[in-house]
């Protein structure tokens, strides 16, 4: 079932098609609205919708690279999970936090250490993905062995795009040109569908991951903003410094949960555009909306 919503999508769209097949039709409208939201922002715009079998829905710039920021915190909690699945790191075990782990904005890092109270790789890789704290995503990913076995860990799920280089805050540079720290839309929303939904994926791991990304504050204005509010959504923005860049990747319930409609996913990267912080948002939010209507003229 699709919903109230996602039926009345479908009903506008059967009336715009006209001649020709329909996905084919709407395929090349949504492309056409992208590409508009794009030229009112500037910059790049790359998205990449992907469905539960893992099939690319729409693509945008889907294989041009752009800096991950914050995403790459997502992917980098499931290597955490693995790694300790696999008995290379225990997680949970307990560790006091020192002013020297600080790096800029590491809001749960602070608020421990102020008080003294221990920590876990588990509840740093949580706030990693909750809060993008990037304190703790620079202990989760020492932990794990640095950016190279990041690097390695994508690869073993099929992801041979995505590269972290650098740590926090050194990666959201986003310098002109530089392939370190990118990942692409279409590679970064199959890596998720590999980690978030795939049959392949460790199922306690998978409902971790979704209940992070779900309980995610930070990106309230983008993708869940371009969506039904009734529609489950775990998302992880990522954003550069200076407004170079602005991202949101997110695993989507296009129904609601007695529905039991199987998630999507859609990732979105905005490079260098030249406008305000809140104007990008909106754009992302409107990516969105043309990204879900895509999926439902397929259903």
């Amino acid at each position: 079932m699709i919903g109230r919503w996602g039926f009345l999508v479908m009903v506008s769209l059967s009336a715009i098609v006209g001649c020709g097949t329909p996905t084919q039709s709407f395929h090349s409208k949504a492309h056409r609205e992208i590409a508009a939201i794009e030229g009112r922002i500037g910059g790049r715009l790359g998205v990449a919708l992907v469905d539960s079998e893992g099939q690319l829905l729409l693509s945008h710039r889907g294989d041009e690279r752009f800096a991950m920021c914050s995403t790459f915190k997502a992917a980098l909690a499931a290597a955490l999970l693995a790694a300790d699945r696999r008995g290379d790191i225990d997680m949970n075990e307990e560790f006091h936090l020192s002013v020297s782990d600080l790096v800029s904005y590491a809001p749960v890092v602070e608020a421990m250490i102020e008080v003294g109270s221990a920590t876990s790789l588990f509840v740093m890789a949580r706030a990693a993905v909750e809060t993008s704290d990037n304190a703790a995503a620079n202990l989760v990913l020492r932990a794990i062995g640095g950016p190279p076995r990041f690097t390695s860990f994508v690869r073993s799920k099929g992801d041979e795009v995505t590269r972290l280089d650098r740590f926090e805050t050194e990666l959201n540079e986003n310098a002109l040109g530089d392939p370190r720290d990118t990942t692409s839309p279409v590679a970064m929303g199959r890596l998720m569908h590999a980690l978030l939904i795939a049959d392949s994926a460790n199922e306690e791991d998978k409902r971790t991951l979704q209940s992070w990304m779900k309980g995610s504050k930070t990106g309230g204005a983008r993708i869940r903003a371009g969506l039904p509010k009734r529609w489950p959504v775990g998302d992880k923005t990522g954003t550069a410094p200076g407004g170079t860049a602005y991202n949101d990747i997110a695993i989507i319930w296009p129904a609601t949960v007695d529905e039991e409609v199987k998630p999507i996913v859609l990732a979105i990267y905005c490079d260098r555009p030249d406008k305000s912080a809140s104007e990008v948002n909106a754009a992302i939010a409107a990516v969105a909306r043309v990204a879900v209507s895509r999926w439902a003229d397929g259903h």
